[in-house]
């Protein structure tokens, strides 16, 4: 089989994730596979696991699941099933985060991030990554995600500034921190058996935000006084009817200067405050 005949197997919608599929199996790039499309012939192996990617994107499996890898923010991160996807509408969090991380610098040489709810440990590396003298603590109560979190740290070279904590949000948790960052389930509850199939392959822990999906917001807001330091921030991903309820609940809890931004596709995204 050449490159030319696998791409056109499977959904034809999908012709872009045949591309990512073939060069994970190849190692070539896309622009290679493209130019040798009719003379590159894959071998028996790698055939069968093509079509053995192509069934399970069949039956609905993330792409990033089968790649075992995708970026954020710029950044290699590996994915595995049982741990969240990274997507690109957390790095709007991320980047809000890094850019306030980078305003405390002028009076803060270290400043120090408590990242809750981490997963993939997407936002807690990529803040590590760009602020290079930020100190991250990364919790969760997942020790799949913790231990993933921990080979994205070392992939991206910051593991040595980042502490890793198995535990219920803010369970075992008695520092003050600069900043806090979490993107926590948020779905409601009734809502998670209409998520599209492939959403539903992702672990329901890290989805289901209880009844209203603002049980860990009340729960992050109410504790998060207690540890952040004077002139410090929270950052908080929001599903996109959530603006005015998380809002609301950061004023009741004292917090000032709070703010919402939009993602690309102008749905309100991130939530921040101040103290």
């Amino acid at each position: 089989m050449t490159i030319k005949e696998a791409l056109v197997l499977g959904d034809v919608q999908n012709r872009h994730e045949n591309l990512w599929l073939l060069e994970k199996i190849t190692g070539l790039t896309s622009t290679q596979l493209r130019l040798e499309n009719e003379y590159f012939t894959l071998s028996p192996e790698a055939v069968r696991q093509y079509l053995d990617m192509l069934e399970q994107r069949r039956r609905h499996v993330p792409l990033q699941y089968i790649l075992e890898d995708w970026d954020f923010m710029g950044l290699p991160m590996k994915c595995r099933p049982g741990v969240l996807i990274p997507r690109n509408d957390t790095e709007v969090l991320a980047s809000e985060a890094i850019d306030f991380l980078h305003r405390l610098l002028d009076n803060e040489a270290h400043p120090r991030v408590l990242d809750l709810c981490t997963g993939s440990g997407c936002i807690g590396v990529a803040l590590a990554y760009f602020c290079s003298s930020a100190y991250i603590t990364m919790t969760d109560i997942n020790p799949d995600a913790l231990k993933l979190s921990q080979e994205n740290a070392t992939l991206n070279g910051v593991n040595d500034r980042i502490t890793f904590v198995q535990a219920n949000l803010f369970e075992g948790i008695n520092d003050s921190f600069s900043c806090i960052t979490a993107n926590p389930p948020y779905i409601p509850t009734a809502e998670i058996a209409s998520l599209p199939e492939e959403v539903k392959k992702e672990p329901i822990l890290a989805l289901d935000g209880g009844i209203d999906g603002l049980r860990f917001y009340r729960n992050i807001i109410s504790e998060s006084m207690k540890h952040l330091q004077p002139g410090g921030g929270i950052f908080l991903e929001i599903g996109n009817t959530q603006k005015e309820a998380v809002e609301e609940l950061l004023y009741n809890h004292g917090f000032k200067n709070v703010k919402t931004i939009k993602d690309i596709e102008n749905r309100d995204r991130v939530v921040r405050a101040l103290i």
